[in-house]
């Protein structure tokens, strides 16, 4: 019987892990259905959100909290956040934040949400799940500023554990999961742990970085099974 290919999934915070998702496919096209689009694609979600999102997941009620129009709001015109997913921000939703106010909007919302979180709404899969989280986004930290305090974008010991027990909760026992991070913005006591990646990558005004960068972490990914 043939191996179940391993798919990968990001957990947060922005939009890099897409971007090198999508660079990766564009050079091994192949593996393009091991890359599923997900809630977290287009985000920005702090660990807390991170942590929220999978606690609603392995609850039971993501969908519920998703479909409940009242609980969404607007902050500065743009910018859409919702009352009990705490550190998530829709941020790529400034058009339908902008006239949130027609009914239409936040069905349009609610719908297309809803269609992003299918894997965590419907986690079972026969083979292994991978989840990719990164706050190695270089200009991250200036988008956040004022909107979301840096430190919940940290990672820390207590939240490393909460994460990785909450995913493995949600999508079964062999999931693995790949933290991306600099050295600033981790507990020192995880560095060099396994599941730990740092990366020099400095801060600055970039979103993307270069097209190779998750090439070897996502390479070693797409090449594992569950048998």
């Amino acid at each position: 019987m043939d191996a179940d290919p391993t798919r990968v999934l990001t957990i947060g915070c922005s939009c890099i892990n897409r971007f090198q998702f999508d660079f990766f496919q564009d050079r091994h096209p192949e593996t393009a259905p091991q890359f599923v689009k997900s809630l977290f694609d287009w985000n920005i979600v702090s660990l807390v959100g991170t942590e929220t999102i999978l606690r609603h997941a392995v609850d039971g009620t993501l969908q519920d909290a998703l479909q409940n129009t009242a609980a969404f709001f607007v902050e500065w015109d743009v910018l859409l956040f919702h009352k009990h997913l705490p550190g998530v921000c829709f941020f790529h939703e400034q058009e339908i934040a902008k006239a949130f106010d027609d009914p239409a909007q936040k069905d349009t919302l609610i719908s297309k949400l809803t269609h992003q979180a299918a894997p965590f709404l419907s986690p079972d899969y026969s083979g292994r799940t991978h989840l990719v989280w990164s706050n190695i986004q270089p200009n991250l930290p200036d988008t956040v500023n004022n909107v979301t305090p840096w430190e919940t974008f940290q990672l820390t010991a207590e939240r490393h554990a909460t994460i990785t027990t909450l995913g493995r909760d949600l999508f079964g026992p062999e999931t693995r999961v790949t933290y991306l991070t600099v050295a600033n913005d981790v507990a020192p006591e995880l560095i060099g742990a396994p599941d730990i990646q740092v990366i020099d990558l400095p801060r600055g005004p970039e979103y993307e970085g270069s097209p190779d960068l998750y090439n070897s972490l996502l390479t070693g990914i797409v090449r594992r099974t569950h048998l």
